[in-house]
């Protein structure tokens, strides 16, 4: 689960809500596919407007902090030996379960958006919601160590237990994945099952080969132990390429990892500062904007002045 902020919802809804012409950044994303991602709660308005109607019905008292979180999203799925046994209208009929459970425990009106995306390695479910409790904002309280582990538990009794799934260990200090470290970890468990199909195959076809009667004639002993020497250096060749692609890879995934590390600082070192000096820190930003695009001044010809310079 992941909580955000005003200025952070824009950038969540485009990479939820993506169509076809969606520029990806994660390799893991098949455009072709991005078709088949579908909805399972979609409002008319944007995430930004549908937030600020709702908020609007709560009638506050008075208008929420710039920095409060106004959009909570969790990450819902499996992995592939759980989605590659069942069906699609059963894996259909599991993100509606899933939906429906937090529609139930945190309210239909506050669900901002449910969209599963069946265009990456395994199919997810994005759902996100506000986190109002007696007609408040209130992350801190929905959300908090005691909340999250007695909602991990609920989920299980009712959702995960039905569908034949695992409930992770009951008080674990286990760290739980945000998204960017879940779609890394997808990311490795898809080249790591390409690598074990590829392997499976080769050893298919050494099975085969084994049980093939032995050539008797010479001409026949050339002519297979060239055909075998051809496929072996293709194999080296496959398997080159295939190494070379799972280290770019992993390359590529602890470089995305790094830099969710050190934004996640920064974005930490922020928040912070905000919370505990916010008029100092608005302050501050003021000043920044204003040095950073300084007001320009016209000096034109007025009634009864001098030629302007």
């Amino acid at each position: 689960m992941e909580k955000y902020h005003k200025t952070d919802i824009a950038p969540i809804e485009k990479e939820n809500e993506r169509d076809e012409n969606y520029q990806a950044t994660n390799p893991q994303i098949d455009s072709s596919r991005t078709s088949g991602n579908y909805h399972l709660v979609h409002r008319e308005q944007s995430y930004t407007e549908f937030i600020n109607e709702r908020i609007d019905r709560l009638h506050l008292p008075t208008k929420p902090r710039k920095d409060a979180v106004l959009m909570a999203s969790f990450v819902l799925g499996s992995d592939n030996e759980f989605f590659n046994g069942i069906s699609p209208q059963e894996q259909y009929l599991f993100f509606l379960d899933c939906t429906r459970f937090f529609s139930e425990r945190y309210g239909r009106e506050n669900i901002i958006s449910a969209v599963v995306h069946t265009d990456e390695t395994t199919p997810h479910l994005h759902l996100n919601l506000i986190p109002v409790k007696d007609g408040k904002l209130c992350a801190k309280d929905l959300f908090n160590r005691k909340a999250l582990t007695q909602l991990q538990t609920e989920f299980y009794e009712k959702v995960g237990k039905k569908w034949g799934l695992q409930r992770g260990k009951e008080g674990s200090t286990a760290k739980h994945l945000n998204t960017a470290e879940f779609k890394a970890k997808k990311i490795i468990e898809g080249a790591e099952q390409q690598a074990q199909e590829y392997l499976d195959g080769v050893h298919d076809e050494i099975e085969a080969a084994q049980n093939q009667p032995l050539p008797k004639k010479k001409k026949e002993v050339a002519e297979e132990i060239t055909s075998l020497r051809k496929d072996n250096a293709a194999y080296k060749q496959q398997l080159e390429i295939k190494n070379r692609d799972s280290k770019d890879l992993f390359n590529l995934v602890q470089e995305q990892e790094r830099k969710l590390r050190t934004s996640e600082k920064a974005y930490k070192m922020v928040t912070d500062i905000i919370e505990t000096y916010p008029d100092e820190f608005e302050a501050l930003l003021s000043k920044a904007r204003q040095k950073k695009n300084p007001p320009t001044y016209f000096n034109g010809n007025r009634k009864g002045g001098g030629n302007s310079k």
